[in-house]
This record gives C-alpha cells, sequence and structure tokens, in this order.
C-alpha cells in the first residue's frame, strides 16, 4: 500500500480548529481502545469510521462525510497522519522518520525510501508527542526521548531537540509467522522461502522432538523471532511453555503456555518504581516456579539474563531455546559467555565454556541477506570443548553463496554423528539416528 494509491490521506482539507472539534467529539463517543491507531480490530475501524461521517455531517460542521474525507479525518485526528498507510501496509516492518521529507521504510527485509513527507519539523513533534501520550509518556524538552511499547507490541522510539531530530521510529509488531516446510498450517514455510532447505527442516524437527536446548543467533532483523516461533510450533500440545519476553513478541499458539513480560518504571502507575522493576532474569527464575517443560527466553541482553538463562536450563528444563544477538556461532558462545562471566565471575573461563556446553546443543545462525532473503547461515553442533579449552563446534549445516552472488546453497556435513548426550535425548524421545 503505497501513499500514490491513498492521495487523500496526505493532507487533510480540514482547519487545525476543526480537527481539534472533532477529536473532542470523538473522545467524547468512543473508548481509547477504538481511537488508538495500532491494533485497532476490522470492527472497531468501522464503527471509528461510522462515527466520524456521524460528526462530519451534523449541524455545527456541515462538511460533505466522503469516504476520501472520512478516512484523511481519521488519520489526522486519531491515527499517525500521512505515516498512516504505513502503519497499515502489511509488508513494512520498520517505519523511519529522518526529518520532514525523508521517510524510510523496511519492506521484505531491505529499507527504501518513500515519497511520504510529513511538512515540517514541528509536525514531526506533534505527531511524536500524540504517540507518546497514546502509551502513557511524555515527550517534552525536559523529557526528550521516549522509548514505548504499543498495545499492539509495537515499538516506538522519539527523539527531539535539544538531544537531536526530531527522528522517529516505529518497529511493527511482526505477525509473520513460518512454518519450517511448505503445507503446514501458515501457508508460508522456511523452506518455500529459501531459508532453509527440507534436510535442515527435519533435522531441527528431530532435534526439538529429542528435547535439545537451541540457541538462535543473528544480526538485528535476520529473523530471529520467526524462527523461533517456527521452533515453538514443533512442541508437543501436551507440554507446558514457558514464555519470558522484555517486550511481548512472540505471540506463541501453544494450547498451554504462559507469558512473562517484564515490568519497567514507566509501566507503574504509582509507587517506588526503582523498587518494583521486574527484568528477565527475574521472570525466568519466577517462571521455573510455575512448572514449564520447556522455557522460551525471548532474547538475552543482559549478564542477569543469561545467568539464570543458563540455571534454568542446566536444571533440567530440556528442549528449551532463546535468541542472542550475534553473527555467528563462535559469536554467539563469545557473546554469552561475557555476559554470563559478569555473574558467575567465581568460575574459570574453562569452567564457565563446560557449563555452557552442556546447557546447549545446538547453535542455529540467521543471516539477512541484501535482497531481504532471511537464510539459516550455520546449524551448529555444541560438542563440548577442546583439549585447549575452546568450543567444541561443528556446522552440521552451512550455507554457502558465490561471492557477489545472492544464490544460496545449503551444505551439509555428511561424516557428522551426533555426540553421546543428544544421542541419548534422541533415543529417550523415540528418535533413531540414521
Amino acid at each position: 500500500m503505497s501513499l500514490e494509491r491513498r492521495p487523500d490521506l496526505a493532507r487533510v482539507p480540514l482547519s487545525s480548529a476543526t480537527l481539534g472539534t472533532v477529536r473532542r467529539m470523538l473522545v467524547a463517543r468512543l473508548t481509547p481502545d477504538v481511537l488508538n491507531p495500532f491494533g485497532r480490530t476490522p470492527d472497531q475501524e468501522a464503527l471509528l469510521r461510522r462515527t466520524i461521517g456521524e460528526i462530519l455531517d451534523e449541524p455545527e460542521l456541515e462538511l460533505d462525510a466522503s469516504p476520501g474525507l472520512i478516512a484523511a479525518v481519521e488519520a489526522a485526528v486519531c491515527g499517525l497522519g500521512p505515516l498512516q498507510p504505513l502503519v497499515e501496509d502489511p509488508e513494512i516492518g520498520d517505519i523511519l522518520v529522518n526529518g520532514p521529507n525523508e521517510v524510510f521504510v523496511e519492506r521484505s527485509g531491505r529499507l527504501e525510501p518513500t515519497t511520504v513527507t510529513l511538512g515540517t519539523a514541528r509536525e514531526v513533534i506533534e505527531l511524536s508527542e500524540r504517540i507518546a501520550a497514546l502509551a502513557g509518556r511524555e515527550l517534552s524538552v525536559a523529557h526528550p526521548v521516549v522509548d514505548a511499547r504499543m498495545p499492539d507490541g509495537s515499538r516506538v522510539n522519539a527523539v527531539i531537540p535539544p538531544v537531536g531530530g526530531p527522528y522517529l521510529s516505529i518497529r511493527k509488531f511482526n505477525r509473520l509467522r513460518l512454518d519450517l516446510v511448505p503445507g503446514g498450517r501458515h501457508g508460508r514455510s522456511w523452506v518455500g522461502a529459501g531459508g532453509l532447505d527440507a534436510p535442515m527442516a527435519d533435522f531441527i524437527a528431530r532435534l526439538v522432538a529429542a528435547k535439545a536446548n537451541i540457541l538462535v543467533a543473528g544480526e538485528t532483523g535476520a529473523g530471529k523471532t520467526t524462527f523461533l516461533r517456527s521452533i515453538t510450533d514443533l512442541f508437543d500440545p501436551s507440554e507446558r511453555i514457558g514464555v519470558v519476553e522484555d517486550t511481548a513478541e512472540l505471540a506463541l499458539e501453544n494450547p498451554d503456555r504462559f507469558n512473562l513480560e517484564t515490568l519497567h518504571p514507566h509501566d507503574l502507575a504509582a509507587g517506588d518504581a526503582d523498587a518494583r522493576i521486574l527484568d528477565v532474569g527475574d521472570l525466568v527464575a519466577n517462571a521455573l516456579r510455575m512448572r514449564p517443560d520447556r522455557l522460551i527466553v525471548g532474547e538475552i541482553r543482559l549478564p542477569k539474563e543469561a545467568f539464570y538463562t543458563l540455571q534454568a536450563l542446566h536444571t533440567g528444563h530440556d528442549g528449551s531455546a532463546t535468541t542472542i544477538h550475534a553473527s555467528s556461532a563462535e559469536d554467539a558462545l563469545f557473546r554469552l559467555e561475557l555476559l554470563a562471566r559478569q555473574s558467575m565471575h567465581d568460575l574459570t573461563v574453562t569452567d564457565l565454556r563446560t557449563y555452557i556446553a552442556r546447557v546447549f546443543d545446538l547453535v542455529v545462525v540467521l543471516r539477512r541477506l541484501r535482497s531481504g532473503r532471511r537464510v539459516v547461515r550455520q546449524m551448529t553442533a555444541v560438542e563440548g570443548l577442546t583439549g585447549a579449552g575452546q568450543y567444541r563446534l561443528v556446522d552440521v549445516f552451512r550455507a554457502e553463496s558465490t561471492t557477489g552472488s545472492e544464490e544460496i546453497r545449503f551444505v551439509r556435513d555428511e561424516i557428522w554423528t551426533p555426540s553421546a548426550r543428544l544421542l541419548t535425548r534422541l533415543e529417550l524421545e523415540g528418535e533413531r539416528w540414521s
């Protein structure tokens, strides 16, 4: 959905005073969830547009309530103005405003400029202030930076002078769901999209069934969250899944699950915020008391998160998974080690590496190509340590490309066999390796 196909949303042919009147009348008639531009349901959308039409037809305004004007008023009064079509476009993941006339989007994994304009820097600031207010936050000279989560899970970051900008970044909630192989209930798959091949999909499915612990790594936008969702679709429906996230993004579909989300100071209406913050580490510790069969941690970012996740996975919660920001299996384990060392400083380097190597069985590394295509770059087995104290890693599968080409072929290590520990897990779950 491009602005060229929705030209009526570019500018509203009404004065600020008239728009203010419409806004006040809407607030008096509709609930906040209907007025919020993020995550509005079709029924709420229909109710909102019908109410706007009724208001425009009233004697106080006596305006022609054409579909074009109703859509434009909606975007300006309780939407995101010229950005609203970008928010509604399912192909767009990120909206990045560098200035009134510099709006970029990420579409299908690639950044591209748009023809959208916001008029002046003042309009960018006012739009940012309105979005911050929707999240119950203040954006002002006294508070020139806001990072907030919207009701649908989208993340908004706004920066205004004197810090810089004005800049506005919107990371839309990722609703993409992919099966591993074609023919699943989601209609799209990693194999079909060229992210991996059928033998890789079969391999990961067997390891998930055998309750291997998996670390998913990748750079920003590589598809870590989407791949983690795909893994959870393979879990036995009878298993109880515990999900811990800094921001609710996974939206798992497993029937028996519980979701825990961190509590930040700005989420609290009253009380001593600093004394009541709950982070991922706290929630992982609490999740263990809620009898999960498997534990999913959205992402490891901090030392406390690394410590509690390693402890949880080392104490019998096999078949769990988490993600970490890294570009290779080696970097993923090294970053995890650096984070964990700050909370486990009594351990020697070798002991800590041994601990980590006993927790994770597989590291899956994803990469986003220049074309926007996401691929599994490595599926790497973790097989303890070498005599020199380094991680013993084997790329069971890896993606190879010709220099300067987007053509990818997936290569398997034909002589690799599972370690004794992984073989035991496979046998316990009735999986025979061949």
